[in-house]
C-alpha cells in the first residue's frame, strides 16, 4: 500500500526546542522597535489630518496600540507554550486545509506592505543618488533595494535579530532630530500643535481603527518570534511565562507608534505633505547635503528593518506550510518578496488609512476565532502531535473546519458594514460564533477533548512528530 506523503511537517515549522529559544526579552523589545519605527505610521497620521484633530490622531494611535499590545501577549503564548509558528496553530482553528485561508489572508498584508516600503526605501536612496550624481533610477533601486532585504530574511532569524540590534537605536534618534528640525524650521510648539482642531469628517473610531491595522497584523502570527523567546518558567503562570513578552512587545510598539504619530501629524499640520521624504527634503534642504543625507539613511534603516520582520517573515513561514517538505524559509521568503515588488502598492499610497481600515476588517474575525479557540475553549491545552498528523484531530470536515467559516464571513462583513468599530463588532461576532459552534456542535462532531476533558496535552513526546 502506498504511503501518504505528510505534507503537514516540515524543518522550519516543527515546534522550538530548549537550544533555538536564544532570543531575550530586551532583544525582543529591541526587535519591536525595529519593526514599529516604518513610514506607514507617520502617513497614515499625516493622511487622517485635518478629518481628525492632532490630539484625537495621538489618542487613536494610543487606545489602538494599548489594544494591539494586548492582542500580541495573548496570541505569543501560542508560541512561548508550544514552540509553533501561526502556520501551524491556525490549523487547530480552521483545519489541515482550511488553515490555508486564514494564512493566506494574513500574509497579503505583509506581502503588500514590503513592497510599500521597499518602494519608500528606494525613494530615499533615488533622493540620496540625486544630490551626489545628480542621476535617478528609482526602477533599479526598488529592485536592489528588495533584493537587499530578501537576502537578509533568507539567512533566517538571527540575521534579522543582528539588523535590529544595528538600525533601531539609530532610528529613533534620527526621528527624534526630524521632529525638532520640524518644529523648528515650521515655528511650531506642542501648545500651538495640539490646539488645532480637525474637521470632524472622521471619528475617534475610525482613527482608533486605523491605527491598529497597521500592526494587526502581528496579532495573528506573533507566535513566529515568540517561539524563539528565552522563558524562565514556561510551566508557571500565565503572567510569569508571558513578562517578558509583553513588556518586550508593550514598550517597543508603543514608544515606536506614538513617535512617528507625532512626527507625521507635525508634518502634516506645517507642509500638508504626507510623504515623509519630501517632508525631511523640505525640512532640511539641499544646502545641508551630509544632514539630509543621514536623515534619508534613516528611512532606509527603518523600512529595512520593519520589512524584514513584519513583512517578509510572516508570509515566509506561511508558504512553507503550504509546502512544508519543498521550500525552506529562505526559499519562501524569496517568493513573498518578489510577489511584494510585482504587485506595485506603492500606487495605492494616497489611500493608506482606507487600506489600513481593510486590513483590520479582514484580520480582527481571525484574532477573535484564535483567541476563543486557544482561551475559552480549549485553556491554553493543544494537541501538537495532531497539528502535524493529517489524520488527527482538526481534520474536521473535508480537512476545514466549518465553525470557523461560519464565523468569519458574517464578522467580516460586519467590519466593513461599521468601519469606525470594524475591530470591535468583528472580533466579538466571529468569537460568540466559533465559540457556539464548537462548543455545541462541530467540537462534538468531530471530537475535541481539550474542549471537553481535562486533557493531557503532554501525553505525547515531542519525537513523534518526526
Amino acid at each position: 500500500m502506498e504511503v501518504k506523503e505528510n505534507y503537514l511537517v516540515g524543518k522550519d515549522i516543527m515546534p522550538t526546542s530548549d537550544k533555538q529559544r536564544t532570543m531575550s526579552a530586551f532583544s525582543f523589545l529591541i526587535i519591536w522597535i525595529g519593526i514599529a519605527v516604518q513610514l506607514v505610521t507617520f502617513i497614515s497620521a499625516s493622511q487622517l489630518y485635518p478629518a481628525l484633530s492632532p490630539g484625537q490622531i495621538m489618542l487613536a494611535c494610543l487606545i489602538g496600540n494599548i489594544l494591539v499590545a494586548i492582542l500580541l501577549t495573548l496570541t505569543g503564548d501560542i508560541g512561548i507554550k508550544y514552540g509553533i509558528p501561526y502556520a501551524v496553530y491556525i490549523r487547530a482553528c480552521f483545519g489541515y486545509l482550511g488553515t490555508h485561508i486564514p494564512s493566506f489572508i494574513r500574509a497579503l498584508p505583509a506581502i503588500f506592505w514590503f513592497g510599500f516600503q521597499t518602494w519608500m526605501g528606494a525613494y530615499a536612496l533615488n533622493s540620496i543618488m540625486e544630490i551626489l550624481t545628480g542621476y535617478s533610477n528609482e526602477v533599479l533601486l526598488i529592485i536592489l533595494f528588495g533584493i537587499v532585504q530578501i537576502i537578509n530574511a533568507a539567512f533566517g532569524f538571527n540575521a534579522i535579530q543582528k539588523l535590529e540590534w544595528i538600525a533601531s537605536p539609530i532610528i529613533i534618534v534620527i526621528g527624534l532630530i526630524i521632529q525638532i528640525m520640524i518644529m523648528n524650521k515650521y515655528e511650531i510648539t506642542f501648545g500651538e500643535l495640539f490646539s488645532i482642531q480637525g474637521d470632524g469628517s472622521l471619528s475617534l473610531g475610525y482613527g482608533i481603527v486605523v491605527m491598529m491595522g497597521v500592526y494587526i497584523t502581528m496579532a495573528l502570527n506573533t507566535c513566529d518570534f515568540t517561539r524563539f523567546l528565552q522563558v524562565r518558567n514556561v510551566k508557571g503562570t500565565w503572567l510569569e511565562a508571558n513578562w517578558g513578552s509583553f513588556y518586550a512587545q508593550s514598550i517597543g510598539l508603543l514608544s515606536s507608534m506614538l513617535l512617528f504619530t507625532l512626527i507625521g501629524i507635525t508634518s502634516g499640520v506645517a507642509t500638508g505633505n504626507w510623504n515623509p521624504i519630501d517632508v525631511i527634503i523640505e525640512t532640511i534642504g539641499r544646502d545641508n547635503p551630509l544632514v539630509l543625507i543621514l536623515c534619508l539613511i534613516f528611512v532606509i534603516f527603518a523600512q529595512w528593518s520593519s520589512n524584514v520582520s513584519a513583512n517578509l517573515m510572516p508570509p515566509g513561514y506561511i508558504i512553507v506550510n503550504f509546502f512544508p517538505r519543498k521550500i525552506s524559509f529562505a526559499t519562501a521568503a524569496i517568493i513573498a518578496g518578489i510577489v511584494g515588488l510585482l504587485i506595485q502598492p506603492w500606487r495605492f499610497a494616497d489611500f493608506t488609512p482606507q487600506i489600513l481600515v481593510i486590513i483590520t476588517a479582514i484580520l480582527a474575525p481571525i484574532v477573535g476565532i484564535m483567541i476563543c479557540d486557544y482561551y475559552l475553549l480549549r485553556k491554553r491545552r493543544l494537541n501538537i502531535h495532531d497539528l502535524y498528523d493529517m489524520e488527527g484531530q482538526y481534520k474536521y470536515w473535508k480537512n476545514i473546519n466549518p465553525a470557523a467559516i461560519i464565523a468569519y464571513i458574517p464578522a467580516c462583513i460586519s467590519a466593513f458594514l461599521y468601519p469606525d468599530y470594524g475591530f470591535f463588532t468583528a472580533a466579538v461576532i466571529s468569537t460568540v460564533l466559533y465559540y457556539l459552534c464548537m462548543k455545541f456542535w462541530i467540537g462534538k462532531v468531530y471530537y475535541q477533548p481539550e474542549i471537553f476533558e481535562n486533557y493531557d496535552n503532554n501525553k505525547r513526546k515531542e519525537e513523534e512528530l518526526i
